[in-house]
Order: C-alpha cells, then sequence, then structure tokens
C-alpha cells in the first residue's frame, strides 16, 4: 500500500513537470511551481526527484513508454480504440478507417502517423518531451521511437507497389516527421487539438493519395489506397 501510494505521487508528480515544461520549456519550469501543483512541499517534491534533470529524466520515460504503447497498439491493429473522448477525440477517429494489421502497409503507416499525432496532441507528457528535445539537442530526438517504423511501413508499402515507383520512402518519412512536428508548433501557437489534428488528417490523406500507385486490373490488383 505504501509503495503503491508513494508510486501514485512520483506519477502525479511526472506529469505536473510534463504540464510545466510545456508551457514553460526546460529553463522556465518551476519546481516550486510544480510541488504546488500537485499540493506537495518542495521536500517531498525533491525527495523523490532530487534535481530537476531527475524530473526531466522520468518524464522522458514515461513519454517514450507512451509512445511506445501507442506504436504496439497499431502493430496489434487496434489504433482505432485509443481515440477515446477528449479533446482530440473525434479527430482521432480518423485513424480508424479499415487500417488493422490485415491493412496493406500504406494503411498502417497512415495509422501509426495519425496515432503518434493524436497522442502528441492530447498528451502533455510527450508534447514536453518533444519540447525537451528542441531545448536541449543532446537529448535522444523523440522521433526516433516510433519514425523509423513509419519508414520501414513504407519501404514496404514502395516494395510492395503501393506506393508510386518515383515516390521516396525516406522523402515520404521526412514528410511525415514534418507534419507531425507542424502539428505541435501549431498548438505552440494557439491552435485547438481538433482543428489541428482534422488539417494533420487531410494533409497526409493528400499526400498519401498522391503518391498512391494506381491500382491496376487483375487477380494481383494492390490495395493503393489506405482507404481499402
Amino acid at each position: 500500500m505504501v509503495q503503491e501510494r508513494a508510486e501514485r505521487t512520483r506519477r502525479a508528480m511526472v506529469h505536473a513537470a510534463a504540464e510545466e515544461i510545456d508551457r514553460s520549456g526546460y529553463h522556465g519550469a518551476s519546481l516550486a511551481r510544480i510541488s504546488r501543483s500537485v499540493g506537495m512541499s518542495m521536500g517531498a517534491l525533491t525527495f523523490h526527484f532530487p534535481t530537476k534533470d531527475r524530473l526531466v529524466e522520468a518524464v522522458q520515460a514515461l513519454s517514450l513508454s507512451m509512445v511506445g504503447e501507442a506504436v504496439a497498439a497499431v502493430e496489434a491493429g487496434e489504433a482505432g480504440e485509443a481515440g477515446e473522448a477528449g479533446e482530440a477525440g473525434e479527430a482521432g477517429d480518423a485513424v480508424a478507417g479499415g487500417d488493422s494489421v490485415q491493412a496493406p502497409s500504406l494503411g498502417r503507416a497512415r495509422a501509426l502517423i495519425l496515432a503518434i499525432s493524436r497522442l502528441l496532441a492530447r498528451e502533455p507528457v510527450v508534447r514536453a518531451a518533444v519540447r525537451l528535445g528542441w531545448e536541449r539537442p543532446a537529448q535522444e530526438d523523440w522521433t526516433a521511437s516510433w519514425l523509423p517504423r513509419v519508414r520501414e511501413l513504407l519501404v514496404q508499402a514502395h516494395a510492395d507497389g503501393d506506393l508510386r515507383q518515383e515516390a521516396d520512402p525516406e522523402t515520404v518519412t521526412a514528410l511525415a516527421a514534418g507534419l507531425v512536428q507542424g502539428l505541435h508548433c501549431r498548438m505552440c501557437a494557439g491552435a485547438g487539438a481538433h482543428d489541428a489534428l482534422g488539417q494533420l488528417t487531410s494533409i497526409l490523406d493528400v499526400i498519401l493519395d498522391s503518391l498512391s500507385a494506381p491500382c491496376r486490373g487483375g487477380q494481383d490488383t494492390p490495395r493503393c489506397s489506405h482507404d481499402n
């Protein structure tokens, strides 16, 4: 019981730190504000996290865990289930369009990009990790936890003939990364999560539709659209 209570306290502190970093950045984040937001004394905070850097490490570790769970859900064909009600809920439903573990690689790449975007929109922990990456370049780029899988799926889609031959998977991967980073920038500028996610989804679909190989007739017709 004591251990569970301590873990809940630590988790509350990490979430409070993430919200503070999301708002104010690493250098602007105040340990005093973090402790007040969870109703703890500064001594209690520093008991669990002696330094700001230790708290930052916990935020980044939780972000990695969240992203890993989102990637695993897409791989298991559960992307649509992650769009629960909330600020980004309605836009999150865009992921559920028949993209499943049986879907072609291009559809799964789309589902993964949208799942990560939805997570970024709704989770201060993930946004804090992104901001930390900007402000502390020595930190590992947060895209390293999901973008390589997008690249693998796009390479497979290209090999399967679902992407046009002239479409370079590396370039499409870079476009995907730019879209997701752009979502964060729009939200930092005050855009609402629902509107920002809706625009990202529309742009992503325009890109994928334009890069999908035209369907061929016959038995070996590729599933060249994520809508299949």
